[in-house]
């Protein structure tokens, strides 16, 4: 059993009741992870998993992926999800985390950029840009890099 903090990028359908959903954790980087049943009306794990949320998991090993057993809301960021603007550059970094991250590189000082960012964008409005020359740097990179000369 795993427990990890998490924040949801990504939630997508696999078949008539189940999820793939794609994370950043604090202890596993970027994953996928199986939400089975969770689209059930019933499911009591439904609203604690949709993207853009902050939430503490608890997860189980599978046969292909890991599978999601528990969760419990942490931060909804609901001022980013009652603002447009904010809501495309929500989308914006969840892009962004899952396309520059391969599965499963846990790194503790992108995490805590990447937990830091949304936090502050549930409160103000924020430079993307920012973000990006932040994670760069983290990376290793010359912070005037973009990258698009990276990925």
């Amino acid at each position: 059993m795993i427990k990890t903090k998490a924040i949801i990028l990504f939630k997508k359908s696999s078949n008539e009741y189940d999820n793939v959903i794609s994370i950043y954790s604090e202890e596993l980087g970027k994953i996928f992870i199986s939400a089975k049943g969770t689209k059930k009306i019933e499911s009591k794990l439904r609203y604690s998993i949709e993207p853009i949320s902050f939430v503490q998991l608890i997860l189980v090993e599978g046969k292909n992926f890991l599978i999601l057993k528990d969760a419990f809301l942490l931060d909804q960021f609901l001022n980013i999800k009652k603002d447009l603007e904010k809501l495309k550059k929500a989308n914006q970094l969840n892009d962004l985390i899952n396309n520059a991250f391969p599965e499963q590189e846990k790194d503790e000082g992108v995490w805590k950029l990447i937990l830091k960012t949304f936090k502050d964008l549930d409160k103000k409005a924020i430079n993307i840009k920012e973000f990006e020359k932040d994670l760069i740097q983290l990376l290793g990179y010359d912070k005037d890099m973009d990258l698009k000369d990276i990925y």
